[in-house]
């Protein structure tokens, strides 16, 4: 069965940059599933999401000494560096397709709409007016972070999602996802996953495999 889990509603919004302490009542899910590599590099990935009403709140917290986050700006291909990832369909029920949001390690998105692979829209920054995003890494950089760990957290304005799909997000509401991390040109490239996909190469782009999460009510 896809894993599950359920997105807390907070009675307040916040600032995505705020300390670790203000994430730690959050529960976190986990990427337990590396894919397709076998040379076993696995870093370990904590997400937590939560919500208000107004924004949606995604923090990762990875555990990697060597980082790779060489490009810097909006819709670069940042797979390619230290990456994580959420890909998420908010109203499956409708067909029109996801949203993937893509970052590496320093912060630099591309972020795009479409039902698969291949028929993807980008979106622009006036799309993504009101996004807010902190990362704790300064990029670029390409090599050993002191802490052997980042963090990287941001806020979606749920209006994004009412554009997108013409309808609200509502307490109890499901809708589909999966999260990722991954280095396609690091020393090690690895494919993480938390909802495991079954494909014989790496792709991510597969809402078939997407697990369920469900939005808290009060």
């Amino acid at each position: 069965m896809p894993p599950s889990y359920e997105i807390v509603r907070v009675r307040q919004d916040f600032d995505v940059g705020s300390p670790p302490a203000v994430w730690r009542e959050i529960p976190a899910l986990t990427l337990g599933h590396y894919l397709w590599m076998k040379n076993g590099y696995e870093p370990p990935v904590e997400v937590r999401l939560c919500y208000s009403g107004r924004d949606l709140y995604v923090r990762f917290d990875v555990r990697e000494k060597k980082v790779r986050a060489r490009f810097t700006g909006f819709q670069d291909p940042v797979y390619k560096d230290s990456c994580v990832e959420f890909f998420v369909d908010m109203f499956p029920d409708l067909k029109l397709g996801y949203v993937n949001f893509e970052a590496n390690a320093a912060g630099a998105f591309l972020v795009a709409f479409g039902p698969d692979r291949h028929a993807r829209r980008p979106l622009s920054r006036d799309d993504l007016r009101g996004f807010r995003c902190s990362a704790s890494v300064k990029g670029p950089v390409d090599g050993e972070i002191p802490a052997g760990r980042w963090a990287l957290a941001y806020r979606v304005p749920l209006g994004l999602f009412r554009r997108i799909y013409g309808r609200d997000i509502q307490p109890g509401h499901r809708a589909a996802g999966n999260f990722y991390k991954c280095g396609d040109e690091t020393e090690f490239p690895h494919y993480g996953a938390w909802s495991p996909v079954g494909t014989p190469a790496p792709d991510f782009h597969r809402p078939d495999f997407f697990g369920t999460l469900t939005f808290a009510k009060p």
